[in-house]
């Protein structure tokens, strides 16, 4: 991979993973929806919620302190170089995505299997937080402690 394409793949790899989320919310609000597909599974809500709640919060918090731990760990080595940090970043930021993801696609099967809604609301929140947390320069640069055109070399 050429150095100067470093950041505009992680910033591909960001929006794949935002449009398979909705691309596959999508389709199962469709199946529901249209009663192309029952739910077989609505007796069972409640422990759907339950389940999709906790992985959900879990997912969230334990994602984020991966992201802050390997980020501090990242900052406090000095040997390495700019494009060392970006790759530590990199594994960094899928990590947390892959979390986020995971979840919101778990609360989209739920909806698949119970037909409540309340499960779309929940996968709709982490796909937003999801999109928030895009690749910038300048919060990257922010976050790994370098100058915006070190980041500009990626």
């Amino acid at each position: 991979m050429k150095k100067a394409a470093a950041f505009s793949v992680l910033k591909t790899v960001h929006l794949a993973m935002l449009f398979g989320q909705l691309l596959f919310i999508s389709i199962l609000f469709y199946l529901v929806y249209s009663k192309k597909a029952i739910p077989p599974l609505a007796e069972q809500d409640r422990i759907f919620q339950v389940i999709a709640i906790l992985f959900a919060g879990l997912a969230f918090f334990i994602g984020f302190n991966i992201f802050k731990k390997r980020l501090a760990v990242i900052r406090d080595t000095v040997h390495l170089t700019t494009m060392e940090k970006f790759d530590k970043y990199r594994s960094a930021c899928i990590i947390q995505w892959a979390l986020l993801e995971g979840a919101a696609l778990f609360c989209g099967i739920c909806f698949f299997l119970t037909g409540n809604y309340a499960f779309l609301a929940l996968a709709a929140l982490l796909i937003l937080f999801f999109a928030m947390q895009v690749p910038h320069k300048n919060k990257t640069a922010q976050q790994l402690g370098l100058g915006t055109d070190d980041i500009d070399a990626l």
